[in-house]
């Protein structure tokens, strides 16, 4: 009798489960977001490279959620169903992994959102192609605080610490060495890299900035851009001096060397929150082989951006 009531009840849960999802059910519109552009006034703003990974999507001003761009057979995009139909506001903000870390995915706060209104309608796909830009400077609190893309050499923000090595500072021509970085906007005028060569007798390098000063009040948002194309991993990091502490040495990221070019935003916040009493602070990059070994590093389109909060 047991076994009986069992079966019954194992039948209607299947006749309840089967019916629970008969019926009409509401079809999603789609959205095709295309990997990002970003345009810059090179004067101002510097280069427009950039690593923007994921787009934040709001609908109607509410966030629909973080998508990131990824490689498919027919390109890379990120496909999203969205269970609404009509015209809605959409906002699209440009998303960046910090410290090129997967798991520190942000909004990045110094590139507008990309807006605009769409028809939405049951199963069909729109595509988009967002745009970006930089905050305005002269509307905003963003300000750059130091901008190197070694097409001066007169004017160059960088130094080789000589207390790290022996290593001579070089400007890197593009039609001499490939590797150089090359802006495809303005290849004519913008084809120079920061080039280190490691070997024969000099093993590691610290490339460093000059003292910076006039730090933003601690909360604000401090990042450094970087253009990297290094053969092996090379160490960032900070250098913070205070009355009270000296000289104090942060070691914050190893970036990982890589064959093509590649972009990182790293976060200063966190440190120099934690070190608000330092009178000024460099930055660093910090590579090292052994002595069987030689290695290339370039670096372009250095950016030191911070964008002051308004409380």
């Amino acid at each position: 009798m047991k076994r009986r009531y069992l079966l019954v009840f194992g039948i209607f849960l299947l006749f309840f489960s089967c019916n629970k999802f008969k019926g009409s059910q509401e079809i999603p519109a789609y959205l095709r977001i295309e990997p990002w552009s970003l345009v810059t006034d090179y004067e101002r703003e510097g280069a427009a490279t950039h690593a923007i990974t994921d787009a934040w999507v709001y609908v109607d001003g509410n966030l629909h959620g973080c998508f990131e761009l990824k490689q498919h057979n027919d390109g890379v995009y990120a496909m999203i169903p969205i269970l609404e139909h009509g015209e809605h506001n959409l906002q699209i903000y440009p998303g960046v992994k910090l410290n090129g870390i997967s798991s520190t995915r942000i909004q990045y706060p110094c590139y507008k959102p990309y807006k605009i209104k769409r028809m939405l309608k049951e199963g069909k796909v729109d595509t988009i192609s967002p745009l970006t830009t930089y905050y305005s400077i002269d509307s905003t609190s963003l300000k750059f605080q130091l901008m190197e893309d070694f097409e001066d050499v007169n004017n160059i923000r960088l130094y080789i610490d000589t207390n790290f090595s022996h290593a001579v500072r070089q400007r890197v021509d593009h039609n001499v060495d490939t590797n150089a970085w090359l802006d495809p906007v303005d290849p004519i005028n913008h084809h120079w890299s920061g080039h280190i060569h490691l070997g024969d007798s000099i093993h590691k390098f610290s490339l460093v900035s000059g003292e910076i000063t006039n730090i933003p009040d601690p909360g604000n948002y401090i990042l450094l851009e970087l253009d990297h194309k290094c053969d092996e991993d090379f160490l960032f990091g900070m250098y913070l001096f205070s009355s009270q502490y000296g000289l104090v040495d942060k070691e914050l990221v190893y970036v990982k060397g890589s064959d093509t070019w590649k972009k990182i935003y790293l976060n200063l916040s966190p440190t120099l929150s934690d070190n608000y009493h330092a009178l000024y602070y460099k930055f660093y990059m910090k590579g090292i082989v052994d002595t069987i070994t030689e290695a290339d590093y370039y670096f372009d389109n250095v950016k030191l951006v911070y964008l002051v909060r308004n409380y």
